[in-house]
C-alpha cells in the first residue's frame, strides 16, 4: 500500500515471493478491485520479484496462513531472510533459526542506503500506522532516533 516495493530493486538482491502471495495480492486483488494488484503484477513482470514455490511446507501452525507458511518454508529452503510483520510468523521463523525482519527494517534499510530520504521514511512510517500498523510511542521514538543518527 506504500508503493515502495520498486525501491527494493535498488538493493540489488534477488527477491522471491511464493505463488500463494501472488494469487492473494494480484489475482484476488483484481477480484476485489484493489489498486495494489496492478502495481505488484507490474513489479513481477519487470522481474523485481521472482515467483518461487517451496518444495516442502512447514507444519501447520495456527494462526499462520498457507501463504505465511510458504514464505517461511521458501526462506528456510533457500536460506533467505524472511520479511514478515506478524508476531506468530516471526516466532515460527525464529524456531527455524531464520533471520527475519519487517516493514520498519525495510524502511530503515532504504533510508540508510539513501534510496529514500529520512523525511520520506517518517512519512512512510506515519502512513503504515494510519493503515493499522501498530507501533508503540517508545518504538516510534527509537525509530526516529535511529534515523537521526544516520549519516546524511
Amino acid at each position: 500500500k506504500l508503493r515502495i516495493l520498486e525501491k527494493l530493486n535498488k538493493l540489488q538482491i534477488t527477491k522471491y515471493i511464493p505463488q500463494s502471495i501472488y494469487k492473494e495480492v494480484v489475482e484476488k486483488g483484481y477480484e476485489r478491485s484493489e489498486p495494489e494488484a496492478d502495481y505488484v503484477k507490474g513489479l513481477i513482470e519487470k522481474s523485481y520479484f521472482k515467483i518461487k514455490n517451496p518444495k516442502e511446507l512447514i507444519e501447520e501452525v495456527y494462526p499462520l496462513t498457507k501463504a505465511d507458511r510458504e514464505v517461511i518454508s521458501l526462506a528456510k529452503e533457500i536460506k533467505a531472510i524472511v520479511i514478515i510483520d506478524e508476531e506468530k510468523a516471526r516466532q515460527i521463523a525464529e524456531k527455524y533459526r531464520l533471520e527475519y525482519h519487517g516493514t520498519l527494517y525495510i524502511l530503515l534499510l532504504l533510508a540508510s542506503k539513501k534510496i529514500i530520504t529520512k523525511r520520506q521514511t517518517i512519512a512512510y512510517i506515519d502512513k503504515i500506522i494510519e493503515l493499522g500498523f501498530y507501533l508503540s510511542t517508545q518504538d516510534y521514538k527509537e525509530v526516529l532516533q535511529v534515523l537521526e543518527n544516520m549519516k546524511d
